[in-house]
């Protein structure tokens, strides 16, 4: 099935004269699947499951249970699916490449939190009531972030020498 999608990628970046791109523009897919799976998580979260955490919590970050278990689901697709269309293999074992990709994002995740807080909550500086506004807000900031991480301390190359490229 990759290989299937990496031929029909291939066959129309070269029909548009893209080749040069296909990392980009396979990462901008891979995004926007990872995106969709993270709002649909989210959006289940908030319309579905009570809020917890209490009063205070609440007033503060009103959706950080739902924009935590949305970053975790969208998380474990993003890697597969980064690894598999995107950044092709590399010398490195799994699970440390996984480690250093979860890491990476859990920067995004904080990014997540502290975006709802300031864009949500009770005490929000920059007050959109709104939470899909807001999580489209930061749902732009984390794809810029995760494409850096992803590309210059995860999914990294050695070099024959030994330096990474």
């Amino acid at each position: 099935m990759i290989k299937f999608i990496n031929k029909i990628a291939d066959a129309v970046l070269r029909f548009l004269h893209l080749t040069k791109f296909k990392e980009q523009i396979m990462y901008l897919g891979v995004g926007v699947l990872t995106t969709a799976v993270d709002w649909v998580v989210y959006t289940l979260f908030v319309l579905f499951v009570p809020s917890v955490g209490g009063e205070f919590l609440q007033r503060i970050s009103p959706n950080i249970l739902s924009y935590s278990i949305a970053w975790f689901v969208a998380v474990v697709f993003s890697y597969f699916a980064s690894k598999l269309l995107v950044f092709k293999p590399t010398d490195e074992k799994a699970a440390t490449e996984f480690l250093k990709f979860f890491g990476s994002r859990a920067i995004t995740l904080a990014l997540s939190i502290v975006g709802d807080v300031v864009l949500s909550g009770e005490y929000a500086l920059v007050p959109v009531k709104n939470p899909w506004i807001a999580k489209l807000i930061i749902s732009i900031a984390v794809i810029i972030i995760n494409y850096i991480t992803s590309k210059w301390l995860v999914f990294t190359k050695k070099k024959p020498n030994g330096e990474e490229k």
